[in-house]
């Protein structure tokens, strides 16, 4: 009964749906952050890592059901801080991009991926020009002998392939739903999803009852798995002029990994903020 009443008042409300004009331009500043804390030989130790994105974004076309945004990467800047470590990176200044932890990120600077958004649920139906970034990321690390593959290969698809930008923009660009909808978990995890939740522009993520996502991060020779619990996630949504003018949420988790050793548990934060700024 309650959800009945649920279904129905949604109905009242206005249905958001993304209604961009051709050849319509915003800037935006993406952010994302995260810190992983456990502890070790009784110490406890923590990581810090924000990376910063000036995003363009144009609306190449617009048809009846779908809208194509060409997602262009003009400027990143990151800072990684940990245990007598401190990585730098600033593309405008040429700062870090040697780094062999983020020095990848240059790869993807000036470059533009187009993304066909299905506009009432924002959900990316297909991305066009992430293998000019795969390709990119792949010569920062060319192959040691003619005609076999970068070291960073498979890597490089897994993180930055078209598969990884259509997971990641579905979930940033997710509009409110009547009822709960499914996050599906990516390699390593052997399946499984987790539930998200709306209420008016607001949501919730977290792991269905009695399931406990695990993923298996080498067979052989030594089998190292685990399994992440106390998963709890909200955001929200605001859109302005028929695109997001501030996309927002915070996810935190519990991750322990067991190998041949006594299992290790680490606690994450990540947090991500998309906004509108002006050129």
């Amino acid at each position: 009964m309650r959800a009945g009443l649920l279904l129905a008042l949604a109905g009242l409300l206005p249905a958001l749906s993304y209604d961009p004009r051709p050849e319509q331009v915003v800037f935006y500043r993406w952010v994302t952050e995260q810190r992983v804390q456990w502890e070790s030989a009784g110490d406890r130790l923590q990581y810090e890592t924000r990376i910063a994105w000036d995003l363009g974004l144009r609306c190449a076309a617009v048809e009846a059901t779908s809208a194509t945004l060409a997602l262009s990467f003009i400027r990143v800047q990151a800072l990684h801080r940990g245990p007598a470590t401190e990585i730098v990176l600033d593309s405008a200044r040429g700062a870090g991009a040697d780094d062999p932890l983020l020095g990848h990120l240059y790869a993807l600077v000036g470059q533009t991926l187009r993304l066909q958004v299905e506009r009432a649920s924002g959900r990316v139906l297909r991305v066009e020009g992430a293998e000019e970034i795969v390709a990119a990321v792949q010569r920062r690390a060319p192959a040691s002998m003619p005609g076999e593959p970068s070291p960073l290969a498979a890597q490089a698809e897994a993180l930055w392939g078209a598969a990884a930008w259509q997971r990641l923009w579905s979930q940033i660009l997710a509009l409110p739903r009547p009822e709960d909808d499914e996050v599906p978990l990516p390699a390593p995890f052997s399946g499984g999803a987790l539930r998200r939740s709306w209420q008016g522009q607001r949501w919730q993520l977290r792991v269905p009852d009695g399931a406990a996502p695990r993923f298996v991060l080498a067979s052989d020779p030594t089998p190292v798995q685990g399994s992440i619990s106390a998963l709890r996630g909200e955001g929200e949504i605001a859109l302005a002029e028929g695109l997001p003018s501030q996309l927002r949420g915070r996810l935190a988790l519990t991750l322990a990994i067991e190998a041949m050793t006594q299992p290790v548990s680490s606690q994450h934060e990540i947090a991500w903020e998309l906004r509108v700024q002006e050129p």
